[in-house]
């Protein structure tokens, strides 16, 4: 197994690439999807149509680290 250190910036520029393109995916086939947003998890249908499940149990996380290594 192979190591790689990767920013905590870069980290969240590609998990939010890969939620934005996840997302578009989803629209495309004509899927719901779920987002958290406030601490509340949030159903959207493909027509735009926002369900509000109720409250996130995790909610949103900050990271502190500066480098974090990925085994691949």
């Amino acid at each position: 197994m192979s190591e790689k250190e990767i920013s905590v910036k870069d980290l969240n520029r590609l998990q939010k690439k890969a939620s934005q393109n996840a997302v578009k995916l989803d629209k495309a086939m004509g899927l719901t999807y779920l987002v958290v947003r406030r601490n509340k998890l949030i159903q959207i249908e493909p027509d735009g149509k926002e369900t509000v499940l109720g409250k996130s149990e995790s909610g949103t996380r900050r990271v502190e680290k500066k480098n974090i290594t990925l085994k691949l």
